[in-house]
């Protein structure tokens, strides 16, 4: 594979490596021990594949890494199964030849796909095409590596084979993917999403979660989301209605507080209460040029902006920019810790960074609404509805698709 930019957290083909107790929630996942032949692209130090071989008997396995000295290379010399290994581009245009199996022949797929943009070849749309995953992506010369791996592993599976893969946030929950999950849901059986905890994987804290589906096979009804805790402990299964799973696939999102008291209360989110949601004018070298304050997200400081970064209203009338007033709510739209980072307006006029996200409710439901994003579990709320590897983001949709208990008149 071509290498085009890897996160600096992974190796030069980025890679995340796969710790034992997370091969082995994905293995067990999958469900009872499939016959035939079981692949893993892209297999690295072989966790996966290793974990499945002490659970699977009378399995094939093959493995196939680009790297030359990736720790799959020896599981045949350490396991009893029957395996080959095949030093070979997982997404090359020739892969079915070089490992020797056909595209629709494998019983079963375990992947933990790299991170990184490949530079384009022209065979990568044909291996979205053969997976039913060309026409989702409006730029599909952008399309990263864990797509194209999960498109790959499709092909090669037969149907009603099974694949067990560990994805990143912005696929399961990302507005971007939308488009993804819905393929997923509607062509295959997406059977288990289970989330994993933070820093699971050597070198990042990027959220991932386990995924087994399924290919062709009947929708369910339902979804199955757990989460992993910290402890090595399952959560309780939730079922997720099929309608709700395009949006996003996160447990700790569907669990949320706040959604709950929704579900039983009929509360509302803030699109529902009518909430704008705005963001800022200036980028951070913007900011840094002008001959006003501009309220940026190192400058929450407490639950109201400070005095400094208030204009009067003749100044503000001078600037070509958006502002927030009297009553607004700002929140960090980024940040490791953007749901501690909630502060009102409560006079003057505050111009503010792209970094942060206007709030603007009625005013009979401002006060409910503040009280809410400074409570535990506004904050929890903000916080699972974030994305992102290290600093975490928030959108505006995410924003205004939130649950607030605050009870319509």
């Amino acid at each position: 594979m071509a290498l085009s930019t890897a996160s600096r957290y992974s190796d030069p083909y980025g890679r995340y490596y796969t710790r034992g107790n997370v091969a082995e929630v994905l293995v067990s996942a999958m469900g009872r021990a499939p016959k035939g032949v079981a692949i893993d692209l892209g297999a690295g130090d072989g966790a996966l594949v290793g974990e499945a071989s002490r659970r699977w008997s009378g399995v094939r396995f093959i493995t196939v890494d680009i790297d030359q000295n990736a720790g799959s290379s020896r599981l045949l010399k350490q396991s009893n199964s029957s395996f080959s290994h095949h030093v070979a581009d997982a997404l090359d245009a020739q892969l079915a030849q070089k490992i020797g199996l056909d595209v629709g022949a494998a019983h079963s797929a375990l992947c933990n796909p790299p991170y990184i943009r490949p530079r384009w070849r022209s065979h990568f749309g044909e291996i979205l095409e053969d997976a039913g995953l060309s026409g989702i992506f409006p730029h599909i010369k952008c399309v990263p590596a864990d797509i194209l791996f999960i498109a790959q592993n499709l092909r090669f599976l037969r149907p009603g084979g099974k694949l067990g893969l560990i994805l990143p946030d912005g696929i399961i929950a990302g507005e971007k993917c939308g488009a993804l999950r819905h393929a997923l849901t509607m062509a295959h059986q997406l059977e288990r999403v289970i989330e994993l905890p933070r820093r699971m994987f050597h070198g990042t804290e990027a959220k991932a979660y386990v995924v087994v589906l399924t290919k062709q096979g009947t929708p369910a009804d339902v979804i199955k989301l757990q989460r992993l805790e910290v402890d090595g402990s399952l959560t309780g299964t939730l079922d997720l209605p099929m309608d709700e799973a395009i949006s996003r696939l996160d447990y700790s999102f569907h669990c949320a507080p706040a959604r709950d008291v929704s579900k039983r209360s009929g509360l509302a989110t803030l699109r529902e209460l009518g909430a704008t949601v705005t963001r800022g004018s200036f980028s951070s070298s913007e900011r840094s040029a002008c001959d006003f304050p501009v309220f940026h997200t190192t400058d929450f400081t407490g639950t109201s902006v400070p005095r400094a970064f208030q204009l009067s209203k003749a100044r503000a009338e001078t600037i070509d920019a958006v502002f927030a007033e009297p009553g607004d709510i700002l929140v960090a739209r980024v940040g490791r810790n953007l749901q501690e980072k909630v502060a009102v307006v409560a006079r003057g006029r505050v111009a503010f960074s792209d970094c942060i996200l206007r709030v603007r409710v009625a005013s009979e439901l401002h006060a409910e609404v503040l009280k809410f994003f400074n409570s535990q579990a506004g904050r929890l709320a903000l916080q699972t509805a974030s994305h992102g590897v290290g600093a975490k983001f928030i959108t505006r949709d995410a924003l205004l698709d939130m649950v607030i208990p605050v009870c319509l008149a």
